[in-house]
């Protein structure tokens, strides 16, 4: 509906009696439960409070954009802006499908899937797909503490999407296949942090672990040395399962079988995408974190991707 004719249905209010007027609340506010995207974007006009070009509080209203979106107008730069700017949904259309794309997300589905059955282009889908996973992706993790468990894991190389290769390419059969190393920890709680590096060194397990202890934590590890670095820089103790001894469990309570088991379940689940390029690892990675630790919602990635830029 233009804002011309939603005008001149307006005066007409007046008119009602109260008991024809609270048949139309009642009737308003069915419809308004019932577009769970349109109360998303309602709750970030709500909570909208600077200009995200200079961060001034002194804002405006100033009217809709076509798709009924609050504007604002910000009285120190002068800027106009909608109250999606500066979130990951910003331009984005199609707004009455993304309900069902974040349902998709929450099982998993490819791409193609997604494009087939929401009738959108496979690069929209691509497109949506970490728009929505740019929230999980930043929001900060605070250091873990408690028992912690830490790990390594590797994936196949894969440059998926990337039109360029830094190397020749590889045809299938000719020798091994180079790994991307993947760095993860966790602690009892179910924090997860995680990181893609370029080696698995001593250097690059220091650099990634270290900020993320806390003092007077406990890391669990396998046989790998680097870590006893870690554990000194960080003035832990320090618990070593070393498969050699055939030894799981340390003093009945410390392991990395949790950790484990995690990584094994993230692999089984990323089969279904058949390789994911290793500059988009890192989304996959939160993704996977951010189902394990909320509930499934119908508004679950939505409600992120505004509330947490």
């Amino acid at each position: 509906m233009s804002t011309q004719r939603l005008r001149s249905i307006l005066p007409h209010i007046e008119d009602l009696t109260y008991a024809e007027l609270k048949k139309l609340k009642h009737q308003v506010d069915d419809l308004i439960s019932k577009n769970q995207v349109g109360e998303v974007i309602a709750k970030r006009e709500e909570n909208l409070v600077e200009c995200p070009h200079c961060s001034c509080n002194r804002l405006a209203r100033w009217g809709f954009t076509k798709q009924g979106i609050q504007r604002f107008k910000c009285k120190a730069c002068l800027q106009t802006f909608n109250a999606l700017k500066g979130t990951p949904l910003y331009r984005m259309r199609m707004n009455q499908k993304w309900l069902k794309y974040n349902e998709l997300m929450w099982h998993g589905a490819p791409l193609r899937k997604c494009a087939a059955e929401l009738g959108i282009n496979l690069r929209t889908a691509f497109r949506w797909r970490h728009a929505f996973l740019k929230a999980p992706s930043s929001i900060d993790v605070q250091p873990l503490s408690g028992v912690i468990e830490a790990d390594e894991t590797f994936v196949n190389e894969s440059f998926k999407g990337k039109r360029k290769l830094h190397r020749s390419a590889r045809k299938r059969g000719g020798g091994k296949v180079p790994k991307t190393p993947i760095l993860i920890a966790m602690n009892r709680d179910g924090s997860v942090v995680h990181e893609v590096v370029d080696q698995n060194t001593k250097e690059s397990i220091c650099r990634f672990l270290q900020p993320k202890i806390a003092e007077g934590s406990v890391l669990c590890t396998d046989g790998n040395k680097s870590y006893i670095e870690v554990a000194n820089g960080c003035k832990i103790d320090h618990k070593r399962i070393v498969g050699l001894d055939k030894i799981r469990v340390v003093e009945g309570i410390y392991h990395i079988q949790t950790l484990n088991n995690y990584m094994m379940n993230w692999k089984e689940w990323m089969v279904r995408f058949r390789g994911v390029g290793r500059a988009y690892l890192p989304n996959y990675l939160s993704w996977f974190r951010y189902m394990k630790q909320n509930r499934k919602s119908c508004q679950g990635l939505l409600l992120t991707a505004v509330t947490n830029t």
